[in-house]
């Protein structure tokens, strides 16, 4: 087995772990997991100077559109506010989340069509997972809300593989 190989494997390894560790444990546990998931994975598997702009991207979409769904009441999270403002803990799995673009799911990069069918179905199957076993509720009928959910990352996963293409492009030329 190569290095490369072992840190595809890590980096798919430290993802599951986050996202689970986000899910059950709220928002302090969810933080200090992603502190640790990034310094191993910027210290290890990639780099700060190739992925700081898809980090940031990612994070900064993903966030925006689990508020806007959750202002929507799509996703309703029920905490000690109104429950509108995005939890820490699934702000983290964006982040976390982006880790895995330039890595264990640089394949959809190359092939669009494949990050598109992963989203429709993953993405759905995320979020239910999540719903069952965090504080958020998914909207009534569910079926529609996993349809919506599946569109959204239809789009999102090949959109931010077409962003990180531009900037492996773009650091080519320099």
């Amino acid at each position: 087995m190569t290095v490369n190989t072992v840190k595809l494997i890590v980096n798919y390894l430290l993802f599951q772990l986050g996202w689970f560790a986000c899910v059950l444990g709220g928002n302090r546990i969810a933080l200090a997991t992603t502190v640790v998931i990034l310094a191993v994975h910027l210290l290890w598997v990639g780099s700060w100077a190739r992925e700081k702009q898809l980090l940031a991207v990612t994070f900064f979409l993903g966030c925006a559109i689990d508020s806007f769904l959750g202002n929507m009441d799509i996703l309703q999270f029920h905490q000690g506010n109104d429950g509108r403002i995005l939890p820490l803990w699934l702000a983290c799995l964006w982040l976390i989340f982006a880790t895995t673009l330039r890595h264990s799911l640089d394949w959809t990069r190359t092939h669009r069509l494949y990050g598109a069918a992963l989203g429709i179905i993953g993405g759905p199957l995320s979020y239910y997972a999540g719903a069952q076993l965090s504080n958020v509720t998914l909207a009534e009928p569910l079926w529609q809300t996993l349809l919506l959910l599946g569109a959204i990352w239809a789009i999102t996963i090949p959109m931010l593989q077409s962003f990180s293409q531009a900037w492996l492009n773009k650091n080519r030329r320099q």
